[in-house]
């Protein structure tokens, strides 16, 4: 019998156990996708500027000297390669997505 490994569930049918079951698991999906959603405005509220910005807006580069010192950095970054580390990986791509 199912109740004597849950004894949470004493005095519920198999039927009634299973809807639970099924009720938990959309609101964990409920709840991952409300987080998500907060997350995903937090950063965009929170959002630190790329190098390009920081550039062109706060240091008054032109556009096209912007566009050559972040080309520069972005060929001067290792390439990824799939014998590196996953998480050197993960970083060159942080470093390249915070360029522009």
């Amino acid at each position: 019998m199912m109740s004597e490994d849950m004894p949470w569930v004493i005095g519920l049918s198999d039927e009634e156990v299973q809807e639970l079951r099924k009720n938990k698991q959309e609101l964990t999906e409920y709840g991952k996708n409300k987080i998500r959603k907060l997350l995903d405005e937090y950063s965009k509220q929170n959002k630190k500027p790329t190098l390009w910005e920081i550039m062109r807006d706060q240091l008054g580069f032109s556009i096209d000297m912007c566009d050559e010192i972040v080309d520069a950095v972005e060929g001067w970054l290792p390439p990824q390669h799939e014998t590196n580390d996953y998480q050197w990986n993960k970083c060159i791509d942080l470093m390249k997505e915070k360029l522009r």
